[in-house]
């Protein structure tokens, strides 16, 4: 019995003192870890002053993770490189027919080369250069050329089977808005309006909420939404509670598939800017003789990564490793082409990431990997980078936007950290620079098991960031 007790105190300590994985962890880390019920064997760390030849902790920093989103780091690193800061994307409207007193004889084609920003902004902006140049009514049809890029064969929601999530759009050459739409919530003196932003032609809403009393509190978890095929389009039907304390709030969710998507809220608001079209909506390739009728242009991909990391959107980032492969290796872009281009710009550079395991390149895949001493890696390339301003000003900032808005508040971390952070079922990630006093040091910490994303993994990330902060 003293044997085996005295065994596992050894085992214990071999772990903790990092004989066997890397550097010992401090013992306010080991009880923080503790407290927190994180295991050992679970956890990732990677510390460095940023010009300093070894880094200052490197707890089982060379096991391969899973670093959801932090990959994102990564597609982040090779685009802003390959392609430069000024990209930009372009959606163009075209038609071979002549415009005749308003009326535009034969088909409008619209042709997207994979604008990961077309909110719907943009498009109404592209409709209303058509209406400027005296088009008053489309005699043909509307069709879409989505050939530029091809889109992933699985389909939306094959990754956790959420098909109205966001997250699980499918990234494609002509995406408006994310092919999401924004339900609002307006509560009233008895009944609660559920307004949708945009609102496509082709959707119907049901609204059967019922507005309550008492406390807001988790108010997603009470109200519920079913999607149903009919004729010409998706019906949105909502029930459940909703309590007038929440008063206004949003959801976004996807309602349909991209073709009906983009031909609902074409036809939504063409005709609110006094168009008239009655055709049908097609898809098909942009006809040769085609003339360009006007175009919209995307903001700067250095406009464009502040999107993609401070929010952690992933089609945007799945769009940017496609756009990599359109560009380099010739069109239809796709994620197989632009994770080949990201591999050779790797190789390229000499950036040695042996145990780098791609699928997406946005970290939405339960078999990506990549070990926290290479996620380090790839930030101190990032930083001492021509394109270092870009880069570090795409990171969330820690305690003031994206997704470390509400982390750290009350801390002296508040505005010295950039951080790219990830999370899903099991895992919780966070990496990037962390600065103190004119020192900046290189931050990573991955965290793979069951209870890694629950609160008590967050508070164990946070704590490493603190610790080192408060270190003298």
């Amino acid at each position: 019995m003293k044997t085996r007790v005295l065994l596992t105190l050894l085992v214990s300590f071999l772990l903790a003192s990092g004989t066997a994985w890397g550097d010992p962890l401090p013992a306010s880390l080991l009880r923080l870890f503790a407290r927190e019920h994180v295991p050992l064997g679970g956890i990732s760390i990677y510390l460095r002053r940023i010009h300093a030849r070894h880094p200052l902790l490197a707890y089982r920093a060379h096991i391969p993770r899973d670093p959801a989103s932090v990959m994102k780091l990564v597609t982040a690193l090779v685009s802003l490189d390959a392609l430069g800061p000024a990209y930009t994307w372009t959606t163009g409207a075209y038609a071979r027919g002549p415009v005749v007193h308003g009326v535009l004889h034969g088909n409008l084609y619209l042709r997207g080369d994979g604008d990961p920003y077309l909110i719907t902004k943009s498009f109404w902006n592209l409709l209303h250069g058509l209406r400027r140049l005296g088009i008053h009514r489309i005699a043909g049809n509307l069709v879409l050329d989505e050939h530029y890029m091809q889109a992933p064969r699985a389909p939306r929601g094959s990754f956790d089977g959420l098909r109205d999530r966001t997250y699980n759009v499918r990234p494609q050459a002509l995406l408006v808005n994310f092919q999401a739409v924004e339900f609002r919530f307006l509560p009233g003196v008895s009944k609660v309006r559920v307004l949708p932003d945009p609102y496509p032609t082709t959707l119907r809403v049901i609204d059967d909420l019922h507005l309550t009393g008492g406390a807001c509190g988790d108010w997603r978890a009470h109200v519920h939404l079913r999607i149903a095929h009919e004729s010409g389009g998706n019906l949105a039907v909502f029930h459940g509670y909703y309590p007038r304390a929440c008063g206004t709030q949003h959801l976004y969710r996807v309602t349909d598939n991209n073709r009906r998507y983009v031909s609902g809220v074409f036809t939504e608001l063409w005709r609110e800017q006094g168009g008239i079209f009655n055709g049908r909506f097609l898809t098909g390739r942009l006809p040769h003789g085609a003339r360009l009728l006007y175009a919209v242009h995307s903001r700067p991909l250095a406009d464009i990564l502040r999107s993609v990391d401070k929010y952690s959107n992933n089609v945007m980032g799945r769009l940017l490793v496609m756009t990599l492969g359109a560009v380099k290796d010739g069109p239809p872009g796709s994620t197989a082409k632009g994770l080949a281009v990201m591999r050779a710009w790797l190789a390229r550079h000499h950036l040695r990431l042996p145990h780098l395991v791609l699928r997406n390149g946005v970290g939405l895949s339960r078999s990506e990997r990549i070990t926290a001493a290479e996620v380090g890696r790839v930030l101190r390339y990032a930083y001492n980078g021509r394109y270092m301003p870009e880069y570090v000003s795409s990171l969330p900032i820690a305690g003031i936007d994206g997704t470390l808005r509400y982390r750290f508040l009350g801390s002296p971390v508040v505005g010295h950290l950039h951080g790219k952070t990830g999370t899903i079922d099991g895992v919780d990630t966070l990496a990037g620079y962390l600065q103190r006093g004119r020192r900046r040091y290189i931050v990573v910490v991955l965290e793979n098991y069951p209870a890694a994303d629950t609160e008590s993994g967050f508070r164990a990330e946070d704590g490493v960031i603190k610790w080192l902060y408060a270190r003298k």
